[in-house]
């Protein structure tokens, strides 16, 4: 009786389907690298692309609503402020940041920080921290790097930097303290936005006038978060003028 004896394969078409096989996953590869570079574009350049017109827009209009009396130096207090008196609904702005170091940025300061505020290049006030002025910590977050990345240079911000925040009838001035980088899944983080910073018990009593400002870490990701805090410096009535800071401010700014 003959026996079953097993054909010899063909190296050759081996290796042909092996060619095949790693020409799929090749183009497979640079598809899905095509894909990341553009969210990656999309993401980064894009979408502050769609937001900046807009944005300038926002400024435009309130800073021709509510001009101080003069562009000179004003009055420069370092009394208590007056007491915070606007009523902003969720998403509605209330204000701008002036960031003199960060090239004159402007940014829009809104109620909240939901994506439909944070993604209309703003920045958004946490609900339930104080607002600007008050004794505790005023907290704002901001996009780093997409939706017009006005957080972007947070890192620049060193000793004694000043924030100007711009109200209706009235500029707050806050300057750098100090700064850290904390994780994004930590869930102690929280602390930073405590009315006594660190506290996480919330339940210390301020005394003092702070602000925090959060955005993403490192520049291009989003890992961990960078943490700026803020001391109460000054106060200047619009009907004065202008505080020291803003004299020397351009009338447009910068918007990234």
């Amino acid at each position: 009786m003959g026996k079953h004896i097993s054909p010899q394969s063909d190296p050759r078409r081996s290796r042909s389907l092996l060619s095949a096989f790693l020409g799929v996953v090749g183009e497979l590869l640079i598809t899905a690298a095509v894909v990341v570079g553009l969210f990656a574009v999309w993401q980064l350049y894009w979408t502050t692309y769609q937001v900046q017109g807009q944005v300038a827009q926002t400024i435009e209009s309130y800073a021709a609503e509510h001009q101080p009396a003069t562009s000179k130096t004003g009055e420069i207090r370092t009394d208590a402020p007056p007491e915070f008196a606007q009523d902003p609904g969720d998403g509605e702005v209330y204000g701008l940041l002036h960031i003199p170091s960060w090239d004159w940025m402007r940014t829009p300061l809104a109620e909240g920080t939901t994506s439909q505020v944070l993604d209309q290049g703003w920045a958004g006030h946490y609900e339930d921290t104080a607002q600007p002025g008050q004794i505790g910590n005023f907290s704002v977050a901001g996009h780093r790097r997409t939706y017009g990345n006005n957080f972007r240079w947070i890192d620049r911000l060193g000793q004694g930097d000043a924030v100007v925040v711009e109200l209706d009838d009235v500029y707050m001035v806050y300057a750098v303290e100090n700064w850290e980088i904390v994780s994004a899944d930590d869930p102690d983080n929280i602390r930073v936005i405590a009315p006594v910073i660190n506290d996480l018990t919330f339940s210390q009593q301020p005394t003092e006038r702070w602000m925090t400002m959060t955005t993403c870490h490192p520049e291009y990701g989003n890992s961990e978060r960078y943490i700026v805090h803020l001391k109460f410096r000054s106060w200047t009535p619009k009907s004065s003028g202008v505080p020291a800071e803003l004299v020397d401010e351009p009338s447009d700014g910068a918007q990234n």
